[in-house]
Order: structure tokens, then sequence, then C-alpha cells
């Protein structure tokens, strides 16, 4: 009788190739020593991945899954707008604190993938998800342009390349470390510079939203 697969074996077998993939790389890596991480046989192995480069391109897609979770838009422009720039910095801190969080979580692969090597051909799965990123910050910053959160005199094609290539070379100066860093105290100055350039009206240090600044600006 044939063995079935089993998930906490399938979920074992991920997390040691994982860390074989993030030390050896993809060319490198030995099925043997990814069974050895796990504890289980080699048959195992083959009873849920046809290859290492099946394993591989699973973990890459669940992360990149993980991931685009957590750059969904962080604020719900159709709900109330925040009061000032302190609110709007803490309503989206969350959001960017998540981000990094699970970059940091998973240093070892994103290290591979950015730097295109270890044999990965997978490489091109995050050029993709880094256009789709941006596509979707560029939209984000229209609608919030139009709600009279953002300056209404900015083009949100060049603040979603700023803003895009600014955070991807943060998450690269946190995959890099070996000693984990204040990811929130980071977030919240990055997040805080952004906003005092983009949001609108600026008064004495804060900055009060109103709708109807921009809409009366474009007439």
């Amino acid at each position: 009788m044939s063995r079935l697969p089993d998930h906490r074996t399938k979920i074992e077998l991920l997390r040691a190739a994982e860390a074989e993939f993030a030390e050896h790389g993809l060319s490198d890596a030995k099925v043997e020593s990814i069974t050895v991480r796990a504890g289980v046989s080699k048959g195992a192995f083959y009873l849920h991945f046809s290859s290492k480069e099946d394993c591989f391109r699973i973990i890459v897609e669940s992360f990149l899954a993980r991931f685009a979770t957590c750059v969904e838009p962080p604020v719900d422009l159709s709900a109330t707008l925040p009061r000032d720039i302190h609110e709007f910095v803490e309503r989206v801190l969350p959001h960017d604190v998540a981000i990094l969080e699970v970059c940091w979580q998973s240093r070892g692969l994103l290290r591979m993938l950015l730097q295109g090597g270890g044999g990965t051909p997978h490489a091109y799965l995050v050029e993709e998800f880094r256009d789709r990123t941006r596509a979707q910050a560029e939209d984000w910053t229209q609608k919030a342009i139009e709600q009279g959160l953002y300056r209404s005199d900015i083009d949100p094609v060049v603040v979603s390349g700023l803003m895009s290539g600014a955070y991807e070379r943060l998450v690269q100066d946190v995959i890099r470390r070996e000693k984990k860093p204040d990811i929130e105290a980071w977030c919240r100055q990055l997040i805080d510079l952004f906003t005092r350039g983009l949001l609108a009206q600026p008064i004495h240090g804060k900055t009060v939203f109103d709708p109807k600044v921009n809409r009366e600006k474009k007439r």
C-alpha cells in the first residue's frame, strides 16, 4: 500500500529546505541534507515534491503570498481620515512593521532572491511582484490625493517610485543584518519623513486633513 503525503511532514521539509537553500543556494543544496534537517527519509521528500526545484518554487510562492497580504493598502481611505500626521503615522505603522517582520523571518530566502544567485530560476517572480506592488502604491497614492490626504500637486508615478525604492532599500538593509534591528523605530522614522512631504495642509508642525482642500485647488 502506497504512503500518503502528510501535512506536518511537508511543513518540516519546507522549513528544512528553506534553511538549506539559504545556506547553499539552489544549485548546491542537496535533498539528502534537507531530509536530515527534517528528520525524515529521502522517500518522504519525493512523496511531497517532485524535485528540489519543485520544493523551492513552493517556498518562493508561499513567501510571496504571505508578503502580498502584508502589502495591502495600510489605510482605508473610505473611512474617517486621520486628524493629523501623528495619527496617520500610528495608523500606518503596524502595516509597515508587519512587512519588515516577514522579510526578517525569511531573510535567508530573500538574500538569495534579491541577489539573483544560488542558481535560482525564480528571481523573476520577485521582479513581477515588485512591479505589482509599485502599481498598487501608485493607485493608492492617487486615491489619497483625491481624498485630500496627499497634496494635489504631486505625481503618483514619481511618489510610488520613490516610496517603493526606499522600502526596497530598507528591506535589503534588514535582511543583511545578523542581529535584528529595531524595525518599529525604522518604520516610524521612514513614514514620518515621507508623510511630512506628502500630506496636505501642514499647519504649525501638524497636518490637518480636509477632503475639500484638494477639490477646491483643482477648480
